[in-house]
């Protein structure tokens, strides 16, 4: 924590950068014409400062001569001392303007041991500091089911999803499992934690066993009524998984239904662009975020799911934007490190190994669109026996009066046709329609297949 003297120049700074402003918006400097400003709240955060002005009905008028050429107006009535972008955005009634404090004046380290004496319970843990001084605490709750925890590089964004898992740990109420993308550097220093049920996933297999047995518990606790506990799954770096579409519907099942069945989804990006989902309800039920310091707007909309405020604006090093329903805090989160893992309660992998990934386990509709009839795989092999590709596959199909399938699901029906027929080659079979180009009776939608032996 810094000294009251550090504390005595951010409110001075914050001072001067209030009046200034106020008598050059009353001049019409702002504007073109007087502005009456009625009130300047001054706000001294750990790692920016912030002004929040009241003017009425000019609110508009000055949000949108503040927030022009990247705030430019803001430094031309006091020297400069601040670092990195200012911002200007609508915040309730107030036009707020946030600038980061300089290296000698800002807070980055807040130790989690300085913020809380006791660990939190109720799927709860402790975020970080707040501009106003505050414990921020967030919650896996039915108003936040899921998180969302974006930060590029050095943003502190596995400090942050390691700090998690450690206090949620201290909770017995509590069955934590880790999927890492990074091939365990993130995630490998709490696997040993109190609660963690089974070792940190690296690689797609281990992940869809992962999320697999998550999925078969949540299908067990509904039809049982019974829910022993919360299940919170972890995933640092989601998106090495997008081209996984088995792991994409398990995670796409889990955020959806979830949450009654206290399921809940921790999943950390460094860039959380729209693509980086797999799925766009993956993304609109990532409720709560956690947003640090990502490089660019595109990933900002979607970090704090919004046009304002900036993330890529943010400090790195923790500085960060606390998002739920109603509310966003600008948060310096809380530092833990490896003391803090040791001196933790450890336990024992209740799977030494993860059980296979058993489908049938959950249900045909996980993940959803891969169940297929007998007259569709049939239509496929075909397809490929014949060397055709999607679009002739799908005219194939309303040929025979089957439903028109879209372009993901036609292209895993042709690549399930292809490898079923490869199959077959490679045990000595063939594979051919009954129904042959030349024959008087060919039909080129006919989709009866001929096996035939070699030997």
């Amino acid at each position: 924590m810094r000294t009251d003297h550090s504390l005595i120049n951010r409110n001075s700074l914050l001072t001067s950068w209030a009046r200034h402003l106020a008598n050059a918006a009353r001049q019409g400097a702002l504007t073109g014409r007087p502005c009456p400003v009625s009130r300047i709240e001054t706000i001294a955060g750990p790692r920016a400062g912030a002004l929040e002005i009241f003017a009425g009905l000019g609110c508009g008028h000055l949000l949108r001569a503040l927030s022009k050429n990247d705030a430019a107006v803001l430094r031309q009535f006091i020297p400069w001392h601040f670092p990195g972008q200012p911002q200007v955005y609508m915040a309730g009634r107030y036009v707020r303007c946030e600038a980061g404090w300089p290296v000698h004046l800002a807070s980055t380290t807040i130790r989690l041991d300085g913020l809380c004496e006791k660990p939190e319970r109720g799927g709860r843990w402790v975020a970080g500091m707040s501009e106003s001084g505050a414990v921020v605490v967030l919650s896996l709750s039915d108003r936040t089911p899921h998180f969302l925890i974006s930060g590029a590089t050095g943003s502190g964004k596995s400090v942050k999803l390691r700090s998690a898992v450690l206090q949620l740990s201290r909770d017995p109420d509590n069955s934590i499992l880790l999927i890492d993308g990074k091939m365990g550097e993130s995630l490998r220093p709490v696997e040993r934690l109190a609660g963690v049920v089974g070792p940190c996933a690296v690689d797609g297999p281990t992940t869809r066993n992962v999320l697999g047995w998550a999925a078969a518990e949540m299908r067990r606790r509904y039809q049982s009524g019974k829910q022993d506990g919360r299940i919170i799954v972890v995933i640092d770096e989601f998106q090495e998984w997008v081209g996984d579409e088995v792991i994409v519907g398990l995670l796409r099942k889990l955020v959806a239904q979830g949450r009654a069945a206290r399921v809940h989804c921790l999943l950390a990006t460094q860039h959380p662009t729209v693509a980086a989902f797999g799925d766009s309800s993956i993304r609109r039920n990532l409720v709560g975020k956690v947003a640090l310091h990502v490089l660019d707007f595109d990933a900002s909309r979607v970090a704090v799911g919004g046009p304002t405020p900036r993330a890529d604006h943010l400090l790195g090093a923790g500085d960060s934007y606390a998002v739920g329903p109603g509310a966003c805090h600008r948060v310096q989160l809380a530092y833990v490190d490896r003391r803090d893992f040791d001196a933790a309660d450890h336990g024992f992998f209740k799977f030494p190994r993860w059980p296979e990934h058993q489908p049938e386990s959950i249900g045909r509709d996980i993940p959803a669109g891969w169940s297929y009839t007998g007259e569709e795989l049939a239509t496929s092999i075909i397809s490929a026996v014949e060397g055709e590709g999607r679009p002739a596959l799908v005219n194939r199909l309303l040929a025979n009066g089957l439903q028109r399938p879209g372009s993901g699901r036609a292209s895993r029906l042709l690549r399930l046709g292809q490898d079923t027929n490869a199959g077959l080659q490679e045990q000595g079979y063939t594979a051919r329609p009954a129904c042959l180009p030349g024959n008087a009776h060919y039909q080129p939608e006919d989709r009866r297949l001929v096996i035939l032996s070699a030997a």
